[in-house]
């Protein structure tokens, strides 16, 4: 029975610790451009950035290739260091429309600002004229 208890306390522990992993995200802001994002990837918040209920902003600016992936990418501005990785980690496994062969394109430029925003805890919530 032992196996039976230890297999229950796994399938009700996984799916908490994977709900962990979700980003909490207010806002992907980019720059103005002509490339059209294919696939935006959303950074994942810093477990112990949460747990301290941290907040902060990065903008993240690279170039994008002809094939629409991202290249010499690198934090322009950050709030927090705790939050560079994972937004540079995000831009990195984003892509972009790819150009047509007619296409000509000169080297551009982009800018991407992730907004890490945690939503307000449950005692923050409580409206002061509700517990008179």
């Amino acid at each position: 029975m032992n196996a039976w208890k230890v297999l229950a306390i796994l399938i009700i522990a996984v799916p908490l610790v994977a709900a962990e992993d979700v980003p909490i995200l207010a806002k992907v802001i980019d720059s103005s451009s002509d490339r059209i994002p294919q696939l935006t990837v959303a950074p994942i918040y810093p477990r112990k950035s949460r747990r301290d209920r941290i907040e902060g902003e990065v903008q993240v600016c690279f170039d994008i290739d002809r094939t629409g992936r991202t290249h010499r990418i690198s934090v322009r501005n950050s709030t927090n260091r705790a939050f560079e990785k994972p937004s540079i980690n995000a831009v990195r496994e984003s892509t972009f429309k790819p150009a047509g062969a007619e296409e000509t394109l000169q080297a551009m430029k982009f800018c991407r600002t992730f907004i890490f925003a945690l939503r307000p805890s449950e005692a923050e919530d409580v409206n002061p004229s509700s517990l008179q």
